[in-house]
């Protein structure tokens, strides 16, 4: 049977890209090789396919990646892989490429971060690096197929990059809950704004805050903020200063189950990030039959006006001001629970694992 190496051990941290993986293995055996040493919380995480890591953190970048080539080598050579998924550009990417010129094996990188961007005033992005970016360019062009997240994530390479390869778009999609959520009413109050992501200046919490604090002036809500502080202690402090710190709950990381217990009772979800990718949680949310607003990046870009209101980042007052037209417009309202929710149901986990296998397919024909 046609094997397939991942290589890039977010493929598996990843809970999303995880789901998808294990559906892959109903079709090919698969073996997942990681640039690091896996931890037990992630070898715990359930899968349904080999993991391989290198054996040791405390060598230089450069030294475990050659060690996983030599590895993956090492493992084509007993038993023949028909095919390389590259999660991302590096080191996985180039470790494929590398790879595909050795042994002609064909070569899928999904693109699923800032690949294609730069944006300097966070220090973000792969293209502050001018190595990265001839690497990522390199990647992408060499590659037998390549796929990006959103339509926003794609024209970012585009832009930025001389590209020539043909990106197909395929956004990771969710499982659906058992029961239609736009059945259920909420009905419990204040409102209640959701808001997932790690704190950060990509996800700039600061705009968040500020817009949640010109809602608040006319609406009675509530802000549920979930996800780790990697601003140290920054965002809670702006709260204090503005006065809605017993408005606002900081709820930190959280498992998934108990994620889904505040994404059952939010009326709204609310995400400001200056880039995104993707965005999964924004998928999460319209799967459960929220309404969601944000600022006009990765899937929120893609959808903006049919499935969810945008605005451009750091646009607090005017992101606010339309949040507070749309609880006044109860129609409007309905209308984005139910495009959404469409969306994410004619998009999700097994559309896109049926769109990628489509790849694996032609490539391994090929």
């Amino acid at each position: 049977m046609k094997r397939i190496a991942i290589i890039g051990r977010g493929a598996h941290t990843l809970p999303t890209y995880r789901a998808m993986l294990n559906k892959f293995t109903e079709h090919y055996p698969l073996v997942l090789y990681s640039e690091v040493v896996m931890k037990p919380e992630w070898l715990s995480a359930p899968h349904s396919y080999t993991i391989r890591s290198v054996s040791h953190d405390n060598y230089p970048r450069r030294i475990r990646d050659f060690m996983l080539l030599l590895m993956i080598i090492r493992d084509h050579w007993r038993n023949p892989y028909a095919l390389i998924h590259a999660h991302s550009t590096y080191p996985s990417g180039m470790i494929g490429i590398v790879l595909r010129k050795l042994f002609k094996i064909p070569v899928l990188v999904c693109l699923d971060g800032a690949e294609g961007s730069a944006l300097p005033s966070i220090h973000f992005g792969d293209l502050l690096s001018k190595r990265r970016a001839r690497l990522n360019q390199w990647v992408i062009n060499q590659a037998d197929a390549v796929t990006a997240l959103t339509h926003f994530q794609r024209d970012e390479v585009y832009r930025n990059l001389p590209i020539r390869k043909h990106i197909s778009v395929i956004p990771r999609g969710v499982e659906m809950p058992e029961h239609n959520p736009l059945l259920q009413e909420r009905t419990n109050s204040p409102v209640t704004i959701l808001s997932i992501g790690y704190l950060s200046p990509v996800k700039d919490p600061i705009t968040l805050i500020h817009t949640f604090y010109a809602i608040q002036k006319e609406t009675d809500c509530h802000l549920i903020h979930i996800g780790e502080d990697y601003m140290n202690g920054e965002v809670q402090l702006l709260t204090k200063k503005l006065g809605i710190e017993d408005k606002v709950s900081f709820k930190g990381h959280l498992p998934y189950r108990q994620v889904k217990i505040f994404l059952e009772r939010a009326h709204l979800f609310l995400l400001t990030s200056v880039y995104e990718s993707q965005a999964m949680v924004v998928v999460e949310a319209m799967a459960m039959g929220i309404p969601v607003c944000g600022t006009h990046v990765g899937i929120m870009a893609d959808l903006s006006g049919s499935c969810c209101i945008t605005m451009p980042p750091g646009e607090s007052s005017a992101l606010a001001h339309e949040v507070i037209a749309l609880f006044k417009n109860k129609e409007r309202m309905d209308t984005l629970r139910k495009n959404g929710y469409a969306w994410a149901r004619q998009n999700d986990l097994n559309k896109c694992v049926d769109a990628t296998l489509k790849i694996y397919s032609s490539l391994i024909k090929g």
